[in-house]
């Protein structure tokens, strides 16, 4: 299925697929005419490929008055690419095989591909602060390498890792790239949109990952998010990718964990205890009485959520959770009364 910014391209997309067969038979070089960006368009093209992962960071351009030609940065030989290739084929049926299944909704395999990156990869600092993008341990921070067989990537080899697997069990995915915000800066970042059942949502596999205390800590504040729920710290080329205008599989609506009282908030939390669940997760509705009252009232709330289980004693809990989004965990020890 061809991505939104192929379809967008109009007579340009002969540049696209020189492009990419360039990559695909390891040429030299390809032409690129016009105004298209000859850096945009190859990313692009690494984005809807991530299996093309030999391809480096960087490319040279070699300009005339009549013409510009791109030469890519080839990292691996034939051979080594094709033994590489094998082993992530593997690596991927392996996760595939352990975390899904033909009794899942589309849903249910977002969660579990999500889970599963979020949990098992570690976010690679040093190559995200390297100025050197064709060195190979840096250009694998980047690409499904890095992700799935190194287990340590940059946010690119978080998105190319989760598109890979999408690919592989043939879910309609896209690597975004734009910007990300936070309070310590903006800068480059990438993610994903996923489609679930007709409806396409954002999914950033990083921040979670990033937002989370520990490996074992449960995260859901980046998955499937809708356009404008995203763009509170995201910014992107609307043109380039699916429209995201609402977020029914959004993992807090669909757990009905999208709170916006404290009712709401203390019979969520007596039914996850009584259902003695590990960790318990939930979205404030922003804009709502609980939005102002949650720092001064959780604590409160699971006191007496867990006073009303009859044989269930939670001792003690800790919690926490990402407040930029308004999403909030508690732990709790159990013990039978």
């Amino acid at each position: 299925m061809q991505s939104v910014f192929y379809n967008n391209l109009g007579a340009n997309k002969r540049i696209y697929d020189a492009t990419l067969q360039c990559f695909q038979n390891r040429g030299r070089s390809f032409p690129v005419t016009g105004s298209i960006q000859a850096a945009e368009l190859a990313i692009e093209v690494l984005n809807d490929h991530p299996e093309i992962f030999y391809v480096g960071q960087e490319f040279r351009v070699m300009s005339s008055l009549m013409r510009r030609d791109i030469m890519p940065a080839y990292l691996y030989s034939p051979a080594e690419a094709t033994k590489i290739s094998g082993q992530l084929d593997a690596a991927a049926q392996s996760i595939i095989s352990e975390h899904i299944n033909d009794h899942q909704s589309d849903y249910d395999k977002v969660r579990s591909l999500h889970d599963y990156l979020k949990s098992n990869l570690e976010y690679d600092t040093v190559a995200a602060s390297s100025h050197r993008p064709n060195e190979r341990n840096i250009a694998e921070a980047h690409n499904i390498i890095g992700a799935l067989l190194k287990r340590k990537c940059v946010c690119e080899g978080f998105a190319k890792a989760f598109k890979f697997l999408c690919d592989k069990i043939d879910l309609e995915c896209w690597v975004v790239s734009g910007k990300g915000s936070s309070s310590i800066g903006v800068g480059p970042h990438a993610w994903n949109i996923v489609k679930i059942n007709g409806y396409y949502h954002h999914v950033d596999v990083t921040w979670d990952n990033q937002y989370s205390d520990s490996s074992s800590m449960p995260n859901y504040g980046y998955m499937n998010l809708s356009d404008d729920e995203i763009a509170k710290d995201h910014t992107w080329n609307k043109k380039h990718y699916p429209e995201c205008p609402s977020s029914p599989y959004n993992y807090f609506r669909v757990n009905n964990a999208l709170l916006d009282s404290k009712a709401q908030l203390e019979s969520m939390l007596y039914n996850s205890l009584q259902m003695e669940e590990e960790f318990i997760t939930f979205r404030v509705v922003r804009g709502s009485i609980l939005e102002r009252e949650i720092n001064g009232c959780l604590t409160d709330c699971i006191q007496k959520a867990a006073n009303r289980c009859k044989y269930i004693s939670v001792p003690t809990f800790r919690y926490g959770g990402v407040p930029e989004q308004l999403t909030f965990f508690v732990q709790p020890d159990y013990c039978y009364r």
